[in-house]
């Protein structure tokens, strides 16, 4: 728009047009950073000048226009599969987003081919009249994308109080002062589906139009022709992204030093939600009836939108979920934790289930200020697999027979954006066989580019699988990462990247026999033939968490105190909450004279099991190596509440009284 503004000026484009408003230096920067914002006051005032000698506003209506066209593409499936003009408005929402924080879009289907378009703005920001004609340009897109050769767009309502524009252009009925900004759209048929092959961006760039302006004076007409593909490209890049950084900017001039330190408190609270978001992701996640997982998890900042966790339901299920929140920092983060908090509240036998009630909540939460993509499995002790996709990339499925590998069916919206989303949300299912292997990933993965602006993508992804028959899926993983940074070398980080992959051992009935001899030789008090069973089985799945808590306890039985607490110390990483574990960890320390260590362990024991007397036995006979004779005293106090008859209390008190005081 500011180019048009100078050819109708006869200005060269090194001159600034604004001399009144814009310093030169911030002029000069604009042209040579596509990233550099200004204020929403001093675009106005821009607007404003413009407008006084420039019809703007079919500048503005076909700006619009083109911006829907710019960014369609974007919108469209990852997976390549078609979408019709209502799937494409239910996802328009999400390039507004995109385009600014000012305004957000509500989208009201009232009948197959008619739908009304909220346009709310935040608080702090007023409407402009400008923007109801940009709005109403884009909603034009929509029709230009899909051809369409019948249909009407027109304002409604808006709390604007007039159009500085024949307002008939935009409706004919208009209802200005009201409390909202809506447009009505409705067409006659769609018979178009658009897909990314469909749609290619060399065609989305094929579809800019040259836009012919006019300026009258006098009885005289000068005519300009300009090419909106270069507008369009500087208005998105000066779409807002982030207010509160431009309020930023702006106080940078007078308060630097206090600027200074909120940015130390940022980086502080930055850190903080880091170590935060460290605790809600799992490090490992421990073999389960014979599954293995291994993970790589590479965040683009300090703070991730990428998550995934592990769902335990019970002895014959678990749940497995992989998400990636839209945008970055603690605002992902916080969805990222609200995430976590609902998929283990919400543990139902269908993941579609699981997505409609987590749906609905994050609407509820997060008021479509943010989503998340998510694919959820759930595994049975049958090795049947139920997952569920919500607009996440696909598993994939390789399989050991067969050495092939292939992308799963799914498909499904996001979570957190559209409230009818539900039904959009279905259940696959496949079973696993001993060596199959199933990856679970974000977009972050098969989108990272090399220094040619070559995408990885799915493809090569499966090449590698393929190549990585007969390895375990550790290896296999470890292969696929070390490959993608390989290949990305030299290049930034674009986004976050979770690969979560998970094996049917092909061992697994030799492991079951060996386990099962393990436990027959502990039963019959034979330790070191159970150390040696429980060592080969150990070796098979070492993160199986029954066969390791009872490995430990063989070697503990055995007097490998060393080995015991290192098993042992390593069970406890997974926060089992399991009371023998501590119990056991505790009397290994105890029997090292390790005692303050041995102290710790058994309270967490009695914490966690406080019906045991045993614990506090044990922590009282610790408090008697230290010399601490009042903490004795307090321990044998509460063994004669819980249960005045117990044999050890008459003992206890006479090696009490036997302490020195303190």
């Amino acid at each position: 728009m500011v180019q048009v503004y100078q050819r109708e000026n006869r200005l060269s484009r090194q001159t600034n047009p604004f001399p009144e408003i814009l310093e030169d230096t911030v002029y000069t920067r604009i042209l040579k950073d596509p990233n550099y914002w200004i204020s929403q006051d001093l675009e106005d005032k821009i607007i404003q000048i413009i407008a006084q000698s420039l019809d703007i506003s079919g500048i503005l209506y076909h700006l619009g226009t083109e911006s829907l066209i710019t960014n369609a593409y974007d919108l469209l499936p990852l997976d390549d599969s078609r979408i019709d003009l209502v799937e494409m408005i239910q996802r328009l929402p999400i390039l507004i987003g995109r385009l600014t924080r000012a305004v957000y879009l509500n989208v009201k289907p009232i009948a197959d081919q008619k739908v009304i378009f909220v346009f709310n703005y935040l608080p702090e920001y007023q409407e402009k009249w400008y923007d109801a004609v940009f709005f109403q340009g884009m909603l034009n897109g929509l029709a230009v994308l899909f051809e369409l050769k019948e249909f009407k767009i027109r304002m409604t309502k808006t709390k604007l109080f007039g159009i500085h524009m024949s307002h008939k252009e935009l409706g004919e009925d208009i209802v200005f002062g009201t409390d909202s900004n809506e447009y009505e759209m409705d067409w006659l048929e769609d018979k178009l589906f658009l897909s990314r092959s469909r749609l290619t961006k060399d065609d989305i760039t094929n579809r800019h139009r040259v836009m012919v302006t006019s300026r009258m004076d006098s009885q005289l007409e000068e005519i300009s022709i300009v090419d909106v593909k270069d507008v369009v490209r500087r208005s998105r890049e000066l779409a807002i992204e982030n207010r509160d950084l431009e309020a930023a900017v702006e106080v940078l001039k007078s308060f630097k030093q206090e600027l200074e330190k909120k940015q130390l408190s940022m980086a502080k609270d930055l850190r903080l939600a880091k170590n935060i978001q460290k605790g809600l992701i799992p490090e490992i996640i421990p073999d389960w009836n014979g599954i293995q997982f291994w993970t790589g998890f590479t965040p683009m900042q300090e703070v991730s939108g990428d998550y995934y966790d592990y769902f335990p339901y019970n002895m014959n299920k678990l749940g497995v979920a992989v998400c990636d929140v839209s945008g970055h920092g603690v605002p992902a983060a916080f969805i990222t934790a609200l995430s976590k908090l609902l998929f283990s509240n919400f543990k139902k036998s269908k993941p579609s289930e699981i997505f409609k009630l987590i749906n609905r909540e994050l609407l509820d939460l997060v008021k479509q200020q943010g989503y998340t993509t998510c694919v959820y499995v759930l595994i049975h002790d049958d090795y049947k697999v139920l997952y569920s996709v919500a607009g996440h990339p696909r598993p994939i499925l390789f399989r050991a027979k067969t050495g092939r590998a292939e992308i799963c069916e799914g498909d499904g919206t996001f979570l957190g954006m559209f409230p009818d989303a539900g039904e959009t949300f279905l259940d696959f299912q496949l079973q696993l066989e001993p060596g199959d292997q199933l990856f679970l990933y974000t977009d972050g993965l098969i989108e990272a580019e090399n220094d040619k602006g070559l995408a990885f993508g799915e493809t090569k992804l499966i090449q590698i699988i393929e190549t990585c028959a007969g390895k375990s899926i550790q290896d296999t993983v470890e292969t696929i990462l070390t490959t993608h940074k390989e290949f990305t070398m030299g290049t930034d980080p674009m986004d976050d990247i979770t690969l979560l992959g998970l094996q049917l051992s092909p061992r697994l009935p030799e492991f079951n026999l060996i386990k099962a001899k393990g436990e027959e030789a502990y039963l019959n008090k034979e330790f070191q033939d159970a150390v040696s069973f429980y060592e080969k089985a150990h070796q098979i799945l070492p993160r199986e968490l029954d066969t390791q808590l009872s490995y430990g306890k063989a070697l503990a039985h055995s007097r490998d105190f060393d080995k015991a607490i290192r098993l042992l110390e390593s069970y406890n990483k997974f926060k089992t909450n399991h009371f023998k574990s501590h119990s056991v960890l505790g009397y290994c320390y105890y029997q090292m004279e390790m005692f303050e260590k041995a102290e710790i362990e058994w309270k967490k024991a009695h914490s966690i099991n406080d019906s045991k007397l045993s614990n506090l036995y044990n922590l009282a006979q610790v408090y008697r190596k230290l010399n601490q004779k009042k903490k004795m005293k307090d321990v044998i106090e509460k063994m004669k509440r819980i249960d005045p008859s117990y044999i050890h209390i008459l003992p206890l008190e006479k090696k009490w009284e036997s302490l020195p005081d303190e």
